[in-house]
């Protein structure tokens, strides 16, 4: 992925998304560290609610995937890397190998109407 798209798809340079997983990954890794007297600046989040947001991610038709049936159609986790050139794509469960490709139209139009 050219570094425009990166920045285009997550609004930072790709050596600034990388710090930054890596720097989640390591908080993550700490969990058990964390306690409620520590002195890090935390930011308060009042009447708050899960909620769901679009992120990039791949769709297509999966083969050799370990949960999802070969020609049953999928949405992967969040994409993370993207070459088309190498013909590979990383997201954050797994590494894709990148087959034939298709417009986003193809697939609005495949699942148009249906719930």
């Amino acid at each position: 992925m050219k570094e425009s798209c990166f920045h285009a798809w997550f609004g930072m340079s790709r050596d600034v998304l990388v710090s930054r997983l890596r720097t989640l990954a390591d908080d993550l890794e700490k969990l058990h560290e964390y306690d409620a007297g520590n002195t890090q600046p935390l930011v308060t989040i009042n009447e708050w609610a899960l909620a769901k947001r679009a992120v990039p991610c791949l769709i297509g038709i999966p083969t050799g995937h370990p949960k999802i049936e070969d020609g049953h159609a999928l949405f992967s986790s969040s994409l993370f890397y993207l070459d088309e050139d190498r013909g590979i794509a990383r997201s954050f469960s797994r590494w894709y190998r990148l087959g034939t490709r298709v417009d986003p139209e193809f697939w609005n139009k495949k699942y148009a109407g249906q719930s």
